[in-house]
């Protein structure tokens, strides 16, 4: 078998010189006019020339930003939205501007409060000068975690409701869900599996505003009624400070229907004296005769 011809030089620059800049034969061959690229290995070019890499950084980059700017508007508008709601409560006090309040949470030190989605605006009157609303806690788990919360809604709620000068007392209502051993039951899963078992008043706050003919001082009161000796009991073992919470050992449902038939009586005593001072229209006899 004959042995190939080495290639002379010349044959081999003409042999190359038919292939393309990819290493494919070139058809037109070395007499068609070729560019040839030329490449920077230090490059952040595409040696292909193709701009893919920057479309995308552009188009990422804009999804990020727009996102920023959607996520900033979003907490703008939730925030003046509150602060209308809070604004709105202190002005003028109706069933839906403490329904607006209630919704969107009011102003309480350096942030907002929130309330229970599952809630009743029982009354809302400048004309009595009473705010009373009822709201069902799902959120918390036990009676700690529900005394904490709803004493903060109850002072939050009362404060910017007492700023509107024709408010003079605010009730606020507290019901849980229980289970057939009377333990508190709460949402799970962000809610999609809902508390359930039996719907019972549990605490009820009521903040009462006073004013004083002799003095431009005005006293605010806080009373907390219908905590019986069980959950007091349980509040007691969660966290050893609360066993001032209750002043009678051993409340009943009779005790509790008292408390709530003295407070119906504060109510019925409201005369002019809560706006101009001076003393009481009205006496316990004048609205409850004696029998």
């Amino acid at each position: 078998m004959a042995k190939k011809t080495p290639l002379t030089p010349e044959e081999v620059t003409e042999l190359f010189a038919q292939l393309d800049d990819s290493g494919v034969l070139d058809p037109g061959g070395p007499h068609r006019k070729r560019t040839r690229r030329a490449i920077d290995p230090l490059s952040d070019e595409d040696p292909s020339g193709s701009n893919v890499d920057h479309a995308i950084s552009r188009a990422a980059m804009a999804v990020i930003i727009g996102v920023l700017l959607l996520v900033l508007g979003m907490q703008l508008w939730y925030g003046i939205s509150r602060r209308l709601n809070t604004a709105n409560l202190s002005d003028t006090a109706n069933v839906q501007t403490v329904s607006l309040a209630l919704e969107g949470g009011v102003e309480w030190g350096n942030g907002f409060t929130q309330f229970p989605r599952d809630f009743t605006v029982e009354e809302a009157d400048e004309r009595t000068g009473i705010v009373e609303v009822s709201v069902v806690d799902t959120e918390s788990s036990n009676e700690l975690e529900l005394f904490s919360n709803s004493q903060i809604q109850a002072a939050a709620l009362a404060t910017n409701a007492l700023l509107n000068d024709n408010i003079n007392q605010v009730v606020y209502n507290v019901s849980a869900r229980l289970d057939e051993d009377g333990n508190i039951t709460s949402d799970h899963l962000f809610g999609l599996l809902p508390a359930q078992g039996e719907e019972r008043v549990i605490f009820t706050f009521v903040w009462t505003k006073y004013r004083s003919g002799d003095s431009a001082n005005i006293d605010w009161e806080l009373r907390i009624i219908g905590m019986d000796e069980d959950i007091a009991g349980r509040i007691q073992e969660q966290v050893n400070s609360v066993s001032s919470l209750i002043d009678t050992p051993g409340i009943d449902q009779d005790d509790f229907d008292a408390q709530r038939s003295e407070l119906d009586l504060e109510r019925e005593l409201l005369g002019g004296e809560q706006y101009l001072g001076g003393a009481a229209e009205k006496y316990p006899e004048d609205v409850r005769p004696q029998e």
